[in-house]
Formats: structure tokens, C-alpha cells, sequence
């Protein structure tokens, strides 16, 4: 299953879990169940944190495996199984629809558009009619998987740009559902939308919804604008009126479980990781970072600011180490290829037998080591050129509950705003900015790194994973009631 493009239906009644899973064909006839610990993870524990808003829930996708050559019979007993044991359903879609859809349409169109990169690479294609036929062709066959499955009062809830095209759809069969889209992506302004040839389709796909919600208030206030200009209908601040009735457009800040991290952060081996590694960085500054390592992530332009900042602060040459994880993507591998030579450039210019300025992991570490990771950081680093909801921030804070280090974070993350000036904001654009920046954290002093850590973790506990549920499923209530009064 692919994560992104997934729907929660709220049904009634019966008491449940949620779970992510891949079916893998063995045989003809058996199959086997796997956990796939990938996808949107931070919407699976902001709901998984939410068992008690929920009598009983349904999850949708895609199995992100061929089924192609499948039959009926195979597909049922694949379903009937997902759906008793993990309350999961599948969506089967050919391979063509698959690529044109997730690989082309969503990946190579909305993806990069949305964050501010116009998709016009010789080597994306997801302008092509094939793309948006099969991102349509992908969205009908989840609309009719829900319809098979609607009880009167359900509550659907469709998430991610992978599915824009899905609350129109949605609409069209049930008309009196209560229905819910949430863009975990940023919306670019009405400049860079309405050079998308299916700027029209995306917008009424989206506000086929009775609540369409985004992460920031600027983000509401671009689709507000755009739908206005491409659409002609009239907006307000709580959101748009359509000849159907008003959408509400609202904003919820998504966040992570405290609890569940706190949990995990205690944990034994957590502590003795912390040890090591403030015992290994004894009499250093550690600085730490994890990111996919895609354009939009900024690694290259945290690199550059570093090494600014070793430049212009010959002192803390010797004793400063940035431990960069950077996230596998299938793309961009030109971009890795730049990455590193910065990488090699630093070590090369600053490091020596004995130090070595950057550490680089092209892979990800395990969740204890990650952890013990930010909790021994004297600051953290996040130069993202556009993002949404940056989690990785929160996890940090949480982790620096006893010290209390700087977070250096990129102005153009939505979870920037939310943070009150509790962070240090950069313009990742800015080299001179970010190296300034890493130096006004680590010569902080204790009474301002209070100060900001207690901005921040009053932040992350208010904006919490299971207040930004309960928030989002309550405006849908009160939004479809309320055009049904009308």
C-alpha cells in the first residue's frame, strides 16, 4: 500500500487498529501479509493516536505492488483478509494507471509545482494527457471501492495530492456524505497554480469536500485566492462559496504523538546511546540533520551555509561535526552527486586525521539511534527550500527536554509560523544567514536557549497529533450539518 493516497472512513460501532501493509504474491494461490513501514507516517500515528475519536475505521490505498494477471478470486481473498484482520482495503489499479498516476501525474506535475519547481524538466512527463487519464482512472476506482463499502454517517476522509481529483468524484455518487480532503503539502500561490493545465480539475476535485484543509495560513489563504481567480466563486475567510454550497477552507497544524515519543525516548537503550555519544563528542559542538535528500529538502544549501560558517569562524573548525542523514529518494541523483562534493569539499578543506567536520549517512539509522542522535545535539538544522509540516522538528524538541539546544529552521517550513519565534529562522537561500545563524546557536546562552526550548515544546504539545485529528473530524461535522440546514 502506498500511504499517501489513503481515505479513513469513520464507521460506527466497532472498536479497531489501524495498519499499513504490502501483499506479496508467492504462488498462484497463497499470499503472505507484510508490514511496510513506509508512506505517510505522520498521518498513521496522528490517527493511531486517535483511537478514541473513532468507533470503528477503514483504511484505502494502493498496494504498491503488480497485481496485473490477478483474478477475481485472488483480489477477494486478498481483501476479505486485509479487511478482517487489519482493517485495510485495497485498491487494485493496472501497472499503466499506477505509473501514469503516482510516477507521472503526482510525482513529475503536483509535486514539484507545489513546491515552487516548475515541472517543466525534458525528463518529466507529467503534462501528458496519459498522466492525467490515469490519475483520473486511479481516482474512479477509489471512489467506487468507497461507494462499495458507505454506510449512511460515515465519515470520509481523502488525503494527499494524490488524490485532489477524489472529493468530486466522491460527491458525485454520495451526494449527502461528509466528506474531508487534507493537503499534507504546501499550496503555492495563484502565480505558479494556474499554470497547471488541469488547474480547474484540481480545484473542483478538491472542493467536492465539505472541509478542505491545509497546514498554515498561508497556504489557506493561496487556495482561498486561486479558487477565486480560476473559478470565479466567491471566498471568504472561512472558506468558499460554490453554487452546491460553502466549503469550509481551514488550517490545522498537524503534529506528532508527545506521549508516544516520549515513550520511546526513555527507553534504556536510548540512554545509553546518549551516553556514547556525548562521551564521543566530548568538547565538540554536534549539529544534526535528517532529510530526504531531494531539491526541496535543502541539504546542499545546509552544506553551503556550513561551510560558510567554518569559514568565517576559523575557531570552531576543529571542534564542530554536522551529522547529516539524508533520506534515499529514486530521483535526483544529480543532486547527490552535489551533495557530495560539498561534503568532500568540507571535510577535505577543515577535517584532518582526527576530525572530520561532516558525517554523511546516505541511508537511514534506526529510530533508538536517531533519537539518542537529537537528544545529544547542541542545535539542529532544517534549510528546507519549501515544506509542510516538518516533524522532525517537533521529535527534536521533544528530545532537547533536558538540553534545551537551538533549532535553526528554514522560514519557508509551515511549522515555522506555528513556532512562535521559539526557532531560529533562516532564508535557506541565504548562505551568510544559515552560517550566522548555526554560530548564534551554539553561542547561545543558557537563559535564551530556555526561553526558545519552552516557546517550542508549548507548541508541540498544543499542536499535537491527536488534537490536530479531533479538530479536522469535528469541522467536518459541523460543516456538513450546517449545509445541510442551507
Amino acid at each position: 500500500m502506498t500511504p499517501g493516497p489513503q481515505i479513513g472512513t469513520q464507521l460506527p460501532k466497532k472498536p479497531q487498529t489501524t495498519l499499513t501493509d504490502a501483499v506479496a504474491a508467492e504462488t498462484d494461490d497463497p499470499f503472505t501479509v507484510e508490514h511496510l513501514n513506509v508512506g505517510n507516517i505522520g498521518l498513521f500515528n496522528a490517527v493511531n493516536a486517535s483511537l478514541d475519536l473513532f468507533a470503528e475505521r477503514v483504511w484505502i490505498g494502493e498496494l504498491g505492488i503488480t497485481t496485473e494477471g490477478w483474478s477475481e478470486e485472488r483480489k477477494t481473498a486478498v481483501s476479505n483478509r486485509l479487511l478482517d484482520e487489519f482493517e485495510t482495503l485495497p485498491v487494485f489499479v493496472s501497472d499503466t494507471e499506477f505509473e501514469g498516476h503516482y510516477s507521472r501525474f503526482s510525482k513529475q506535475l503536483i509535486w514539484p509545482a507545489f513546491h515552487y519547481i516548475m515541472p517543466e524538466m525534458p525528463q518529466w512527463h507529467g503534462w501528458e494527457k496519459s498522466a492525467y487519464e490515469a490519475a483520473l482512472a486511479t481516482c474512479e476506482r477509489f471512489a467506487d471501492r468507497i461507494v462499495d463499502i458507505y454506510r449512511d454517517g460515515d465519515i470520509i476522509w481523502v488525503n494527499d495530492y494524490h488524490l485532489m481529483l477524489l472529493p468530486k468524484l466522491i460527491r458525485e455518487r454520495l451526494p449527502g456524505a461528509k466528506i474531508g480532503f487534507f493537503l499534507h503539502i504546501p499550496f503555492p500561490s495563484s502565480e505558479i497554480f494556474r499554470c497547471l493545465h488541469v488547474r480547474k480539475e484540481l480545484l473542483e476535485g478538491m472542493l467536492g469536500a465539505d472541509v478542505v484543509g491545509l497546514q498554515t495560513f498561508s497556504y489557506k489563504r493561496h487556495l482561498i485566492q486561486t479558487a477565486k481567480r480560476v473559478l470565479g466563486v466567491t471566498g471568504s475567510p472561512s472558506g468558499l462559496t460554490l453554487d452546491r454550497g460553502h466549503v469550509v477552507v481551514g488550517q490545522y497544524a498537524m503534529g506528532l504523538d508527545p506521549v508516544g515519543v516520549e515513550g520511546k525516548w526513555s527507553n534504556a537503550t536510548v540512554g545509553e546511546l546518549i551516553e556514547f555519544l556525548n562521551e564521543k563528542y566530548s568538547g565538540k559542538y554536534l549539529l544534526v540533520g535528517r532529510d530526504k535528500l531531494d531539491h526541496v529538502k535543502g541539504v546542499r544549501q545546509k552544506l553551503l551555509g556550513y561551510e560558510c560558517f567554518l569559514e568565517a569562524n576559523p575557531e570552531f573548525a576543529s571542534k564542530t561535526v554536522l551529522t547529516q542523514i539524508a533520506l534515499t529518494t529514486a530521483e535526483h541523483n544529480e543532486l547527490q552527486v552535489q551533495v557530495m562534493d560539498v561534503v568532500n569539499r568540507i571535510n577535505s578543506k577543515f577535517g584532518n586525521i582526527e576530525h572530520q567536520p561532516v558525517v554523511f549517512f546516505h541511508k537511514d539509522i534506526p529510530y533508538s539511534q536517531y533519537l539518542a542522535l537529537l537528544s545529544a545535539a547542541d542545535a539542529m538544522v532544517i534549510t528546507s527550500l519549501r515544506d509542510g509540516m516538518n516533524l522532525t522538528s517537533h521529535e527534536y524538541v521533544i528530545c532537547q527536554r533536558e538540553k534545551k539546544s537551538p533549532l535553526v529552521l528554514s522560514e519557508f517550513v509551515g511549522t515555522y509560523g506555528s513556532f512562535n519565534g521559539g526557532a531560529l529562522g533562516v532564508n535557506p537561500m541565504d548562505t551568510r544567514a544559515i552560517a550566522q545563524a548555526i554560530k548564534d546557536a551554539l553561542v547561545m546562552s543558557d537563559e535564551e536557549k530556555l526561553a526558545r526550548w519552552n516557546l517550542l515544546h508549548r507548541q508541540v504539545l498544543t499542536n499535537s497529533a491527536s488534537s490536530f485529528v479531533s479538530s479536522f473530524i469535528s469541522d467536518i461535522e459541523s460543516a456538513h450539518a450546517e449545509a445541510e440546514r442551507h
